[in-house]
């Protein structure tokens, strides 16, 4: 059983960092940029708390990937016209240039994978990822998003 499953951990981690590097070099943003920029296609104006939701992640975490995506020009933020406090982020054309070369981001592949899971199976899943990450001796703090440096 311990084989096996560590060929499953193989394939699945192997796909994704595949996946990933094919991104990379298609687009010249990381996996999680692309999620966040594919988030925003779909709906403009998202503000940081509604992309982490959205992104199943922090809003501490989605700040410092829309920061980066910000520098380099692919998204902007801008006061909201019906209440100024609050922060839109919005598409730039780069931004829209970026998505128009891009594949599926491995993100939303990974999450619409486990939307076709029982909540069983999540359960037994989360789980047994859990277990795994005790075994490990790894923290459980507060991941970030996949495959951003």
């Amino acid at each position: 059983m311990r084989a096996q499953t560590l060929d499953g951990m193989r394939t699945v981690v192997g796909a994704l960092a595949r996946s990933a590097r094919s991104v990379e070099r298609q687009t010249g943003v990381t996996t999680a940029q692309l999620f966040v920029l594919r988030q925003l296609a779909e709906r403009d104006g998202l503000s940081l708390g509604e992309i982490a939701e959205r992104t199943l992640t922090r809003q501490s975490t989605v700040s410092v990937v829309v920061a980066r995506l910000e520098r380099q020009g692919l998204l902007r933020r801008d006061r909201a016209d019906d209440d100024r406090r609050r922060l839109q982020l919005s598409l730039t054309a780069g931004g829209r240039r970026v998505l128009a070369r891009a594949p599926v981001p491995t993100t939303g592949r990974l999450i619409a994978a486990l939307d076709v899971l029982t909540d069983e199976q999540l359960g037994t899943l989360s789980t047994g990822l859990d277990a795994l990450i005790t075994a490990l001796g790894l923290e459980t703090k507060a991941a970030g998003m996949l495959f951003e440096g």
